[in-house]
């Protein structure tokens, strides 16, 4: 069996820091942000409104 690929071998420890750094939140770009965020709010918001909107019309109603 062969053993896993290590892919900081033979890396200093700035080459793999350089590497991270990459990966970091501030390296995406505000629309890559805003892409994102609209894209969870297109999965968690039909569900959000399906539990709150019969809260919502009682509230109204009451």
């Amino acid at each position: 069996m062969k053993a896993p690929i290590d892919r900081f071998k033979g890396k200093s420890l700035e080459e793999i820091y350089k590497k991270e750094r990459l990966l970091d939140r501030d390296n995406l770009d505000k629309n890559d942000q805003l892409a994102m965020f609209l894209a969870a709010m297109k999965v968690f918001l039909p569900w959000l409104l399906l539990i709150l909107s019969p809260l919502i019309i009682f509230a109204l109603l009451i």
